[in-house]
């Protein structure tokens, strides 16, 4: 499994700052943004592949998300300090893949321990097993306040992280993880029902 890189906000250097609007037209940040490719994109690059690695994500995939995104705030015109924050924002794509690949990697792992997960052709009883398990899970979904199935389906599915999902709903991540573990125990207790029926 890949260890993450706890990396904070200001991750490339020293002194990076956030960007700051200031009056300038697009043509001049363009321009800027131009410069700023040529001058600094290979060594952006070959920082990324020297603290991370070859990949993934590739360093040059990384160098580009990261121009892209400067770019989305229209270019170096409203940044204190582009090359910083360039650094920055790079440093932030390749934590950002790391703890999703390590959730996809969690995922599969839990899957496989609960015997969810079989690479083998699964046998007829255990696929109907399967299906009536997957029918209580989404009539136990179904069953849940609204609010509490989005917050599952956002972090369990979709692979958003807590404060991502609190940022999104307006609270806090602790509320996040509350919302979580409730509707794990939704389940569990489902399906705790459905074996003692059975």
């Amino acid at each position: 499994m890949m260890a993450i890189v706890e990396v904070p906000w200001k991750c490339a250097a020293p002194g990076a700052v956030r960007a700051e609007p200031r009056n300038c037209d697009r043509t001049e940040g363009r321009e800027e943004l131009e410069v700023l490719y040529r001058e600094h994109a290979t060594a952006l690059t070959r920082y990324i592949a020297r603290r991370f690695g070859s990949g993934p994500p590739e360093p040059e995939e990384v160098c580009q998300t990261a121009f892209a995104r400067l770019a989305a705030i229209d270019g170096t015109a409203s940044v204190q300090d582009a090359r910083r924050y360039l650094y920055t924002i790079a440093c932030n794509v390749v934590i950002d893949h790391q703890r999703s690949q390590i959730r996809r990697e969690e995922a599969q792992h839990d899957l496989a321990q609960s015997g969810h997960y079989q690479t083998a052709s699964p046998c007829p009883e255990q696929v109907l097993y399967e299906r009536q398990r997957f029918s209580i899970f989404e009539r136990t979904l179904r069953s849940m306040p609204g609010t509490r199935r989005r917050i599952f389906l956002l972090v369990r599915v979709e692979g958003l992280s807590p404060r991502q999902v609190a940022a999104q709903f307006g609270m806090s991540e602790g509320a996040v993880y509350k919302h979580v573990q409730r509707a794990l125990e939704d389940c569990a207790k489902a399906f705790a029902k459905a074996e003692h029926k059975g």
